[in-house]
């Protein structure tokens, strides 16, 4: 591949095919870039007919690198790094409350956090346009495929600057009949626990201090939306973040334990957005929004003193 044909390159198909090697997906490339898919395909074509090799096959996991996309990848990917950097920097002088917002942060606290105050964020700031990525991937911000992360995590990236909050709770959940078929403490072996992954042993490390350490783990469902519809369907009990299980009529709590505390709550972005007027308001907003869910996020019931909460469950005899 020659230093000529680099340069005969456009910009925009060299970003495109750094997006397309880090994401592995046109989906990926697509929503990392704000472009359609079409665009995408169009890039790359355009690419490879410039440099007159091919720069990916198409594998069962996604897009692999050919020896030729190897090599070019080595070559731009400090380039695109700088670019990014410097385009970081400039964005971060912008004093303009306007243009897109990008925070991301995993689905069930988008939906049952975030979701509800947007209309006033959005009344607030009418010229920010504002983009959730739903996600639990710690996004590029160096790269601005996303301006803030809020992330579950208690090891965040040592790259990125923000604020940790408070670990979300979780409890033990099920559908309010199935005690009434098996008892999780009598006949545990009749019992089963919602596995999120298949484990090497049916009594992982997680259950050893619940109620239920002898419950047998069964079946993996790796989502935790699914996690949720499989323990209303009453196909067993599970571990789940008490903001979203709480609130859902078809489980109840099965344990006299208080919750447990999981991973922090952090608000993150880059050193050099966080002074950027957009980027700060759109901290304030994340920040005030977390804030406001702290109770639910603890696992702390409505209406009910901390030594009620520990009886509230339908703890099995």
């Amino acid at each position: 591949m020659s230093d000529s044909m680099l340069r005969e390159a456009d910009w925009e198909d060299i970003r495109t095919f750094t997006a397309l090697a880090r994401t592995g997906t046109v989906r990926g490339a697509s929503e990392a870039l704000g472009v359609h898919y079409s665009t995408i395909s169009r890039r790359l074509e355009q690419l490879e007919k410039t440099l007159a090799v091919r720069l990916f096959d198409r594998g069962p996991q996604g897009l692999e690198l050919t020896d030729a996309g190897e090599e070019l990848r080595h070559v731009t990917e400090p380039f695109a790094q700088q670019i990014f950097d410097v385009q970081r920097r400039i964005s971060g002088q912008d004093t303009r409350l306007s243009g897109r917002l990008s925070i991301t942060m995993a689905e069930p606290l988008a939906e049952h956090a975030f979701a509800p105050r947007l209309p006033g964020f959005a009344a607030q700031y009418p010229d920010l346009e504002l983009e959730i990525q739903t996600t639990t991937d710690f996004l590029g911000i160096s790269r601005r495929e996303a301006d803030i992360a809020i992330r579950m995590d208690n090891n965040p990236p040592s790259s990125l600057v923000g604020r940790r909050f408070f670990p979300y709770h979780d409890s033990v959940y099920a559908a309010p009949g199935y005690l009434e078929d098996v008892n999780p403490v009598r006949l545990p072996t009749d019992a089963r626990w919602l596995g999120w992954e298949f484990h090497d042993t049916r009594h992982p490390e997680w259950i050893v201090k619940t109620e239920f350490p002898s419950v047998p783990v069964w079946g993996s469902f790796p989502t935790l939306r699914m996690q949720v519809a499989a323990a209303r369907a009453g196909l067993g009990i599970a571990m789940l973040p008490c903001f979203i299980a709480d609130r859902d009529p078809g489980l109840v709590r099965i344990t006299r334990h208080p919750p447990h505390p999981s991973r922090d709550i952090w608000l993150l972005t880059h050193a050099d957005l966080r002074r950027t007027a957009r980027i700060r308001a759109g901290l304030e907003f994340s920040a005030k929004v977390i804030t406001e869910n702290r109770s639910r996020l603890l696992g702390k019931l409505e209406n009910q003193t901390p030594q009620d909460q520990e009886g509230a469950a339908a703890s099995p005899s």
